[in-house]
């Protein structure tokens, strides 16, 4: 059976992990040019909320019992320096 994005918003809403749970964002040059995306893999809700703002851009879904990856389309993503704030 296909994982779809309702389904990956519904199993990883509102789960917090334990202390080594994580997310990580791979923005690579290579899927840049080759396929033009930007993946996600994490164990905790942040994926339940990407998968929500960026459904509609989610190429591919790898789902396992250690975490969900998401495949995602670079027209839904700001670029990784906009995940900090301007510091004074």
């Amino acid at each position: 059976m296909k994982v779809t994005v309702d389904d990956i918003i519904k199993k990883y809403k509102n789960k917090k992990g334990d202390e080594e749970a994580e997310t990580i964002l791979i923005d690579n040059n290579t899927d840049k040019k080759k396929s033009n995306t930007v993946s996600i893999w994490g164990c905790t809700s942040d994926i339940s909320k990407i998968a929500q703002r960026c459904r509609k851009h989610i190429v591919s879904i790898r789902d396992d019992a250690n975490g969900c990856a998401l495949e995602i389309d670079r027209a839904a993503f700001r670029g990784v320096v906009y995940a900090f704030k301007v510091c004074k």
